[in-house]
């Protein structure tokens, strides 16, 4: 919609208009009613540009015009119009706060309003407090609604089929290959040099050469033609991290990494890697700084 760009109490150049309040018709002058009369034509023009394409613009006009009567009505209560500004904020930040899987209740937000609001005493570290509360549940509302949405992905045909084909795929390794060992968390992985010295840890930074494969054999990524990749493992996906750990300076090994430990539900899309597909990496550790 489009923003009136009005002053308080000013329209152009027109700084001789009492700011004065004169809603009740007392300060009415051939002038005054010239004014009133083209301000509420050009504001009703273009809002009314705004609303002329909308579907069931009839009702929608009336409904806005309704909400406005509502405030122009609260003309003499400037208190009442500040609380309709802060219920619109609340409402704008609500939908916010929805749109990223957080459900608020209306009516429970309005009662705990009020009895925050009508308390005797309210000092800055209530306010603090209640800051901090709310930002830690929208924290843990939005990391339930990744989860709900994780799981929701993690059911689809796509992804069901890639954890079946990364199971089978490692138990036919398995079966020709004792060398290829599983860990608890679910990385396979094959070493063929574990390399010397103190091996990687978790916020070790590494340079490595690596080749990354679907299943069929494909490449996605490698730094085959290019400079070894530098990177701290706190940065990797957990099963290129829990790999490389397996490995001191020189070592070499194939992680063979499944979609939970890679990418998840969501995939890479943008790299050609589906939901919960597992991934093979080919990777040499060239140099580890432990810190």
């Amino acid at each position: 919609m489009k923003k009136l760009i009005l002053g308080a109490c000013a329209v152009m150049a027109l700084a001789t208009v009492s700011c004065g309040k004169c809603g009740d018709g007392s300060c009415s002058t051939p002038t005054s009613d010239s004014l009133s009369v083209a301000y509420g034509d050009y504001v009703g023009s273009v809002l009314g540009m705004d609303f002329q394409n909308k579907e069931n613009a009839d009702k929608q006009k009336k409904e806005f015009v309704r909400g406005m009567q509502i405030v122009f009505g609260a003309d003499e209560d400037r208190n009442t119009q500040m609380g309709m500004q802060v219920a619109l904020q609340m409402l704008g930040e609500i939908d916010q706060l929805e749109a990223q899987g957080a459900h608020i209740d209306r009516a429970m937000a309005m009662t705990a309003f009020k009895k925050a609001f009508f308390s005797d005493s309210i000092n800055g570290m209530d306010a603090q407090y209640a800051q901090q509360n709310l930002q830690r549940l929208i924290g843990n509302a939005r990391e339930e609604a990744a989860a709900a949405e994780a799981a929701k992905k993690a059911e689809a045909p796509e992804a069901v089929e890639n954890v079946k084909a990364g199971n089978a795929y490692v138990a036919d390794l398995q079966a020709k290959d004792s060398s290829v060992k599983t860990t608890a968390s679910g990385l396979a992985y094959k070493i063929e040099d574990e390399g010397q010295g103190e091996k990687a840890k978790e916020n070790s930074t590494v340079v490595v050469n690596y080749t990354g494969r679907h299943l069929n054999g494909d490449v996605f990524d490698s730094t085959d033609g290019r400079e070894p990749a530098t990177f701290n493992l706190q940065g990797v996906v957990p099963g290129f991290r829990e790999g490389i750990m397996l490995l001191g300076k020189t070592g070499r090994a194939t992680l063979y990494i499944p979609g939970e430990l890679a990418y998840g539900a969501n995939g890479q899309p943008a790299a050609g890697i589906g939901p919960n597909e597992m991934l093979v990496f080919d990777v040499e550790v060239l140099d580890i700084d432990p810190e």
